[in-house]
């Protein structure tokens, strides 16, 4: 069936068509009120160096080295663990820029307070990370790279995509069911409204002639028949 053929199946089967999209519109907004938003948080900290000479070679080299090792070892799969175990949200991101000492923290979730917790959490989770492993090459608390907030995880947004993208699949879902039931209702229609005129068309027809209202044979005509066939056996 082309398009031209559903799109005049439809409008024939509007009054299956129409209330039927207007219950896809209801369920849509049942399904979209259902649906959480979820909140978005960030934070922003910086890379700072120590205030006295190290006396060995840092082990990450420069300040903005640092801050993408850093970066990397938060977005592991352990430091996820461990948020996770402390009933945080192990779905943050850690990102940096090339060359730069700033490192940003974003978390999204259904929960605001939440959120900010585990950003928080996170850069505590940088603050150990630099400080086991300078320590670790004997690098003086002094002399080490720290961790300096430049703006304290907080809200930034309200999103709505999952609610957006549950609605847009129920819409489409309803709206194909809709056309689909109104094409068959149409198909159907048609097939009976074609039986019938098939059984109407053999109806119509003229009836096969009989033998009943033929005028009666004359009796005379009869003995006339006989006659005649005596004398054939007589002739023979």
């Amino acid at each position: 069936m082309d398009v031209w053929r559903i799109t005049v199946a439809t409008l024939r089967r509007w009054y299956i068509f129409l209330p039927l999209l207007a219950l896809t519109a209801g369920a849509v907004q049942v399904v979209g009120a259902g649906v959480a938003p979820e909140y978005e948080v960030a934070g922003t900290a910086l890379i700072t160096p120590g205030s006295a000479p190290a006396p060995v070679p840092n082990p990450y080299g420069g300040e903005s080295q640092a801050n993408a090792a850093v970066a990397i070892v938060l977005n592991s799969g352990e430091m996820r663990a461990r948020a996770q175990a402390e009933g945080l949200l192990p779905t943050y991101e850690v990102a940096n820029q090339s060359r730069s000492t700033i490192m940003n923290v974003t978390v999204r979730g259904g929960d605001a307070e939440q959120a900010v917790a585990t950003a928080g959490y996170v850069f505590g989770l940088a603050v150990e990370e630099l400080e086991t492993r300078q320590s670790s090459a004997g690098i003086p608390p002094a002399a080490q790279y720290g961790l300096d907030v430049l703006a304290a995880p907080s809200l930034q947004a309200v999103v709505y995509d999952g609610k957006l993208q549950v609605q847009a699949v129920t819409g489409l879902l309803g709206a194909s069911v809709a056309l689909v039931v109104a094409v068959l209702f149409d198909d159907i229609v048609g097939i009976v409204r074609r039986r019938r005129a098939r059984r109407r068309a053999r109806a119509a027809l003229p009836s096969v002639p009989t033998s009943e209202g033929l005028p009666d044979w004359p009796e005379d005509a009869e003995q006339a028949v006989k006659l005649r066939r005596d004398r054939d056996h007589a002739h023979a």
